[in-house]
């Protein structure tokens, strides 16, 4: 009999993923998922077994990730619509944004592990190596918009990286796997080392917007002037050429706003206009976002009707699936000591399940009433760490009332015997 102690509100949700699972790795499933909630099963895989009763066998655990017949992409699609329905329960509004981001996972144990390759080291510290062996992973989120400035990622799992292939198509692969809404807009945020135009065209055929930034050597055109076409032949498209930096600000739009930078709002100055790029069929608009000292944005944007204050609070938004990267490192995504491949494959799927429902619970999607951190030097209880650590005190809170009120019937047994 599956009992996890998990909350009934969480086990209803979940339900959602059943279909995903035949019985047998249902169980282990909601086990796994207990450990991680609880942090037990971020150091080993078999300590999920701690929930479990003693007539369950460990070792199904491991089959669940090397063995078990069940899609790691039909999970991430299952998860993708219970986040939606949580989330948007009275429709979709105009825009949906989306995100996607790579990381590395170094491995320490390189060599005894499938699908590992050397990566160069993005953020070197003191004393590393320009190198690590691990393995690299494209991530993809729903960026949530819970106010006017505030956004929150939604961490729906990821594709491991191999020499076959890139990090672009990665991303075009995940796009084509998610199951996005048919009728709103959705907006694929990226950053520079991720924005291309072979990305744009891919998501255009898929009737997915592109918001991304542009490195400043990036080629732009201005539309052909009228006085251009000489009546014969084809009318041209392309007029005068210019690099991205160095755009004529007379022919942009200029409006000034406030942008979140480093969790304040300071003024900015922003510049719009409307663009050709050579390899896209459709007109393209550029930002340019100058803040204070800092280099400008150049943001390139293909869906024309979204406002200029929606895509530059959404970009910076974007910043919000690091914060969600980090979290899901600290739930365990860099941890699995699993060596077969299909178990990395399928690792970053469940670890996006769990944070998913942290998540929600953090921002009122779920409702769960859980005790007060009471910290007063950490006020924040609606983060995605607050929310584990408050749910690991209700739980334990439950087992020892359990554990007491045994004890109690104990007791009352032994009197009347």
């Amino acid at each position: 009999m599956i009992n996890p102690p998990l909350p009934q509100q969480i086990l209803e949700v979940l339900q959602s993923l059943r279909p995903v699972f035949h019985a047998c790795s249902w169980e282990s499933f909601l086990y796994l998922i207990t450990g991680l909630l609880l942090g037990q099963a971020r150091a080993g895989i078999v300590r999920a077994s701690l929930y479990a009763p003693k007539t369950y066998n460990w070792r199904r655990l491991h089959d669940l990730l090397r063995r078990s017949a069940w899609s790691g992409t039909g999970l991430m699609v299952a998860l993708t619509k219970m986040v939606l329905s949580a989330l948007y329960p009275d429709g979709f509004p105009t825009y949906l944004f989306w995100v996607i981001d790579s990381t590395y996972l170094e491995k320490m144990y390189a060599r005894a592990i499938e699908g590992v390759l050397t990566h160069h080291r993005p953020h070197q510290k003191a004393g590393q190596s320009d190198t690590l062996k691990g393995h690299g992973v494209m991530l993809v989120a729903h960026l949530y918009q819970q106010s006017a400035h505030h956004f929150k990622a939604f961490l729906l799992g990821g594709l491991l990286y191999v020499k076959q292939k890139s990090f672009g198509q990665l991303s075009q692969q995940l796009f084509a796997t998610l199951p996005l809404p048919a009728k709103v807009h959705n907006v694929a945020l990226m950053d520079r080392g991720l924005t291309s135009l072979k990305l744009a065209r891919a998501l255009d055929k898929q009737n997915i917007y592109c918001l991304g930034r542009v490195k400043g050597n990036a080629r732009l055109f201005l539309p052909a002037p009228d006085t251009a076409y000489k009546g014969r032949g084809r009318r041209p498209i392309y007029g005068d050429k210019f690099r991205a930096d160095a755009l004529p600000k007379g022919v942009m739009h200029k409006t000034e706003m406030s942008v979140p930078l480093d969790g304040k709002l300071v003024p900015a100055v922003v510049y719009r206009g409307t663009f050709r790029r050579k390899g896209f069929s459709h007109p393209i608009d550029l930002i340019r976002v100058e803040v204070k000292d800092l280099s400008p944005w150049l943001l390139m944007l293909t869906a024309l009707s979204l406002s200029t204050e929606q895509a530059v609070l959404a970009y910076a938004g974007r910043s919000q699936i690091e914060v969600a990267i980090n979290q899901a490192k600290a739930l365990g995504l860099d941890t699995y000591r699993g060596r077969k491949l299909k178990g990395v494959q399928r690792w970053p799927m469940i670890i996006g399940v769990v944070h998913c429902l942290l998540q929600l619970i953090a921002v009122g999607a779920l409702k769960l009433s859980l005790p007060a951190q009471n910290w007063p030097w950490y006020r924040k209880e609606n983060t995605v760490g607050s929310i584990q650590r408050r749910f690991i005190q209700w739980v334990l809170r439950r087992l020892f009332s359990n554990l007491s009120r045994q004890e109690q019937n104990l007791k009352k047994i032994a009197y009347i015997a």
